[in-house]
């Protein structure tokens, strides 16, 4: 078994953390002019692609623009996969220097101090953006079954929310974390020894689904 990573359903758990501290189109991006320049799909590119950024592609301040009291561990940033330190530290002890972590600072527009779920206030250091760095085609889509028990064909029709869906043993051997290329944004994929490692230290923030192997 591996697992999917997406972000939780729980609004508790799913603040709006924008680009800028007001609407307009600075808000909804993650990249700086620099980083927009680097790649021909903008901010989409980021986080999904296995596309390596520089530093300064990437903004190191983001804004608290909804009211929640306190910052999860993992949770939307602009869309991307806002992590915290201890979540960053997880993967990197299974695949060390592999993937991307922009360290970021979050604020609100009204300077009001924020906190994290364990009551500590979020000070730099403490979060940052992750990209993932190893884009696979790992799904086995003859092995994928639909919610009324038919088999599918192609990925194409991989309903990846709705379906039972079954990922290549052969082609997910030895991988920790991965995005899927047939996938396009809103989640990830992560072995079973690195979901314990994230469970192990309570952390909180991510929706799990379990996925077979074949």
């Amino acid at each position: 078994m591996a697992a999917m990573i997406k972000f939780a359903h729980d609004t508790r758990l799913r603040p709006v953390v924008r680009g800028a501290p007001k609407e307009g189109p600075e808000a909804h991006g993650v990249l700086t002019t620099a980083g927009e320049r680097r790649t021909p799909l903008g901010g989409f590119d980021f986080g999904n692609k296995g596309v390596r950024f520089e530093p300064g592609d990437v903004k190191p301040e983001f804004w608290l623009t909804s009211k929640h009291p306190a910052l999860a561990d993992f949770m939307p940033v602009v869309a991307c996969w806002g992590v915290s330190a201890e979540f960053r530290e997880v993967v990197e002890a299974f695949e060390p220097r592999l993937h991307q972590f922009f360290p970021i600072m979050i604020r609100r527009p009204n300077g009001k101090p924020i906190e994290r779920l364990d009551g500590r206030e979020v000070a730099p250091g403490q979060y940052f953006i992750m990209n993932p760095l190893v884009r696979i085609h790992s799904l086995l889509a003859e092995e994928c079954i639909g919610k009324q028990g038919q088999r599918r064909t192609t990925l194409k029709d991989v309903v990846k929310y709705v379906d039972d869906l079954c990922l290549s043993r052969a082609v997910i051997a030895g991988r920790h974390l991965w995005v899927d290329a047939s996938f396009t944004m809103g989640e990830f994929f992560v072995s079973d020894a690195l979901l314990a490692a994230l469970r192990g230290k309570g952390l909180k923030g991510f929706l799990v689904q379990r996925i077979r192997e074949a």
